[in-house]
């Protein structure tokens, strides 16, 4: 089957329809997640949330950690999750024109439910704890009704969740200085000999609690080379097959439910929404001039850059102090989503600049395949640092994570460019697409 016959109802959008511009960004989207997650792959989650832990290693970690902090903590899954939420929209759009008698709906939540089994096949088999294709299929879940909403609208419904998830975090702040506050009475009343009748009189079990809420809280904000993460580090780099595999399904487990379902579903739903928004109004479609580009990356940079300079220096100045993260977080989506805008502006302007350039056409190629692509990081970074691998987990950071990230890219750069010059589809968007439409896809180039 060619694409000149293919059926007239609902199939996979092809090569001639699709959007250049839409397939280069999502490539250089697919290739940055890996500028935050690679911290997650190398070693434990500590040595991000405080690079003073590794200060004294080589690649100059907490410097390489400003750099990172500043220009890409939250901004590349805010730009990630901005072309989820328009290509959703995009194909239930070229569903509606293409083929009306079929039930869109159907087609688009069978979809998502693939997308999951993606999600948790990432999760549970690969064994990425920080993956994020399962939220973003659970926020899918209410994005089909509002596919005809104007980007006004959309904007609108985006800053109530994203209102919403900011008024979660300040009630998190004032619990974060209630507690700071309650353990320096105490702290103060120990160091100082005070009686401390009174205050053991009110030590009640719920008092405790927030003592172990306060105690857990600042060990992560300041976690010590101890036994407990040499263990950790041994155990995923050079641990037993068996309790490897046992630790990191706990933790994917763990992640899912206290950081994923917890957090990640407002912030990834308000950026989809943004996308669909940006989608409506065509700005993804390259029909917007190119001023509106230019101005669209110069004032999402003038607002986000300087916000981000801000919360990395602070963090620093205040040794990561776990109630000016609480209070950052507040802040936190303006901040991502200004320089997710920022870097989308500067790309899509690359994208009318310069669309016919060799990284143009072959980064669409790594957009193409972008769902291979980001499993592929799962297993690429697994062989380099898990005991199914080299082992390297916590032997190294900083600067030298990224020396190991340039060559995962050329890897897919080159790999998703050689496999698109013979097939269709990347391997698992084969997959995808053949389970959506019920029907096995053509996979090489001449069927």
């Amino acid at each position: 089957m060619n694409d000149d016959n293919r059926p007239t109802g609902a199939a996979p959008v092809t090569l001639a329809e699709r959007i250049h511009a839409l397939d280069t960004t999502r490539g250089f989207a697919v290739l940055g997640i890996l500028i935050m997650n690679i911290w997650s792959f190398a070693g434990p989650q500590a040595f991000y949330d405080y690079p003073l832990l590794v200060a004294d290693w080589g690649g100059a970690p907490v410097q390489t950690w400003s750099v990172m902090h500043t220009f890409f903590e939250g901004s590349q899954r805010a730009l990630f999750s901005m072309l989820f939420g328009a290509g959703m929209l995009l194909m239930v759009n070229r569903l509606d024109e293409s083929a009306p008698g079929v039930s869109s709906a159907r087609l688009y939540y069978r979809r998502l439910f693939f997308l999951m089994l993606f999600g948790l096949f990432d999760l549970f088999v690969l064994l990425w704890p920080a993956d994020i294709i399962f939220i973003y299929g659970l926020c899918g879940l209410v994005l089909y009704p509002l596919r005809r909403c104007r980007p006004a609208t959309l904007v609108m419904v985006a800053l109530a969740v994203f209102a919403a998830q900011a008024g979660l975090r300040a009630m998190d702040w004032q619990e974060a200085i209630e507690l700071q506050q309650e353990f320096g009475l105490s702290a103060y009343a120990s160091a100082n000999n005070v009686p401390t009748a009174e205050l053991d009189a009110a030590e009640t079990e719920a008092r405790e609690e927030r003592r172990k809420d306060y105690e857990s809280r600042e060990n992560r904000a300041h976690p010590v080379m101890d036994e407990k993460m040499a263990e950790q580090i041994r155990l995923l780099g050079r641990g037993d097959f068996g309790e490897f595999v046992k630790s990191k399904l706990f933790t994917s487990l763990l992640l899912l439910i206290v950081v994923g379902l917890k957090s990640m579903v407002l912030d990834s739903l308000g950026a989809m929404l943004i996308g669909m928004a940006l989608l409506r109004a065509g700005i993804l479609q390259m029909r917007a001039t190119t001023q509106t580009y230019v101005i669209m990356t110069v004032v999402a940079y003038a607002i986000g850059l300087p916000l981000a300079l801000w919360e990395t220096s602070a963090l620093i100045a205040a040794d990561f102090d776990f109630v000016l993260k609480a209070r950052n977080l507040i802040h936190y989506d303006v901040r991502r989503l200004a320089m997710g805008m920022g870097h989308l502006g500067a790309i899509l302007l690359f994208c009318r600049l310069y669309s016919g350039s060799w990284l143009a056409v072959h980064l669409a190629a790594v957009g193409r395949m972008a769902l291979t692509n980001y499993l592929a990081q799962s297993v690429l970074c697994g062989l380099l640092f898990y005991t199914v691998g080299l082992g390297l987990y916590g032997q190294f950071t900083g600067y030298y994570l990224y020396m190991v990230v340039a060559g995962v890219w050329i890897v897919q750069i080159v790999f998703s460019n050689w496999w698109l010059a013979r097939f269709r589809f990347g391997p698992a968007e084969w997959l995808w697409k053949s389970l959506t439409y019920k029907q096995r896809q053509p996979m090489a180039k001449h069927q």
